[in-house]
């Protein structure tokens, strides 16, 4: 019970501490046209986490405490790359690269210790698809590029 214990708290500091960031992140752009836009674009990025980890609930028994422990990390060390932007506060260019080594980071962390804890490719997958859907809704719904 200790084990569970430990991962649980280590996941929560890691999506505590991510979301801290995150909403900061979205703050400190000054693109964002509304309060209901940043909400929009919070919420996608929270929903693409929640998805995964319900997901993990409902099919991995006891490993997923490890999973969501492993996320949490992941997720917070994402999170951190996005600092020197909160920080600076700069342009639009400097929001999308600060964006891109987010992913960037996450994804080499998902692709390395996701595996490394015995699951299967289609965690990693799964990562990628949910990836790949929340970035669409942000262009879409967020910022209203039609692709």
């Amino acid at each position: 019970m200790t084990h569970v214990r430990n991962e649980l708290i280590a996941a929560m500091v890691g999506f505590g501490l991510s979301v801290i960031l995150t909403g900061f992140f979205i703050e400190s752009y000054k693109d964002y046209i509304s309060m209901h836009q940043m909400l929009i674009s919070g919420s996608i990025a929270g929903a693409k986490w929640a998805i995964q980890l319900s997901l993990a609930w409902f099919v991995m028994g006891d490993k997923k405490w490890i999973y969501f422990r492993e996320m949490g990390v992941i997720c917070a060390a994402g999170s951190a790359i996005l600092i020197p932007y909160i920080l600076s506060a700069g342009g639009g260019e400097y929001f999308l690269v600060s964006l891109i080594a987010c992913v960037v980071v996450m994804a080499g962390l998902i692709c390395w210790r996701l595996p490394r804890i015995g699951l299967n490719k289609s965690w990693v997958l799964l990562w990628f698809g949910l990836l790949t859907v929340a970035v669409t809704l942000q262009i879409t719904l967020v910022f209203k590029v039609h692709v």
